[in-house]
């Protein structure tokens, strides 16, 4: 039976502000699965907190809501406990590069199957537009009426740097696309890492869909470039950091690296999820020596 956008439907309205790009992001997500003909009881979405925390009432799957910067790690929990599930992790640029990082450099590191969506405002939304890491140097923010004093990192060379089996660049602003790339990171055996740039109306005003258009060129429009090119991949992430400018398309992509759980040793020839072999024990005898 196909699948039908209104089965990853929710009875409940999202929460965000008039031309937020969580709403094209999740229109994305929900049309790469049904795309990929992914029925809503084979997906669990980990949100984290932040604007893009509260899309999870508005999925029709399994969701679950994490800690702050928390849902890379939980997403990791949930796929290796049953690797049936299409597992997927939202996050924020705060909650990814501040709370969270040691937990998307360990996915990328281990190369879990799962797929990582970066929702990159350069700020933290929820909290009335605090700066983040992305938020660039200078940039007047609530609470910095003077400006960001901070340096800000460059998270492209960062993320290439700690070498991902997938790595790729959407707008929010750009629904083919950005669907496009969601399908081939799910499809793609191992840790899918994509940096989505995310209009935010309410505290990022000066990036406008008028100013993404201007500064967003598709990887797809360049004769020459290959995602299974390392050196490719170096020479446009230079390019975006000298430029400024978004490429937007699936900047690398290695399918010969083994995921974390094909390389357990102590998993070979096994072919039921963890989850299945999980028991009741009769631990009575044992408590005896806890007084």
């Amino acid at each position: 039976m196909a699948l039908d956008i209104k089965d990853y439907n929710s009875p409940y309205q999202p929460t965000w502000c008039p031309g937020c790009g969580n709403f094209g992001i999740h229109m994305a997500l929900k049309k790469a699965l049904i795309e990929l003909n992914i029925s809503p009881t084979e997906t669990f979405i980990t949100f984290d907190i932040g604007c893009n925390g509260n899309g999870a009432d508005t999925v029709g799957t399994y969701a679950f809501k994490s800690l702050h910067g928390r849902s890379i790690a939980v997403a990791i929990g949930a796929h290796i406990a049953n690797r049936k599930f299409t597992t997927i992790a939202t996050i924020g640029d705060g909650g990814c590069f501040h709370e969270g990082l040691d937990h998307i450099v360990n996915a990328i590191k281990s190369n879990y199957d799962i797929t990582i969506l970066i929702h990159n405002n350069q700020n933290f939304a929820l909290t009335t537009g605090q700066a983040t890491v992305t938020t660039p140097q200078g940039k007047k923010m609530y609470a910095l009426p003077e400006g960001k004093p901070e340096r800000d990192i460059d998270i492209n060379t960062f993320l290439m740097s700690l070498k991902p089996s997938f790595f790729a660049k959407g707008y929010s602003g750009d629904l083919v696309q950005l669907t496009d790339i969601i399908k081939k990171a799910i499809k793609h055996k191992g840790c899918s890492v994509i940096d989505i740039s995310q209009l935010c109306p309410t505290y990022n005003r000066e990036c406008t869909p008028e100013w993404f258009n201007e500064n967003i060129i598709k990887l797809d429009t360049l004769e020459k470039y290959s995602s299974s090119s390392i050196e490719d991949a170096k020479n446009i992430i230079e390019e975006m950091s000298k430029t400024k400018k978004i490429y937007t398309g699936i900047i690398y992509a290695n399918d010969s690296i083994p995921t974390f759980y094909n390389r357990l040793e102590s998993r070979k020839g096994i072919l039921s999820e963890l989850s299945e072999e999980v028991k009741e024990y009769n631990i009575k005898e044992l408590l005896k020596y806890c007084n």
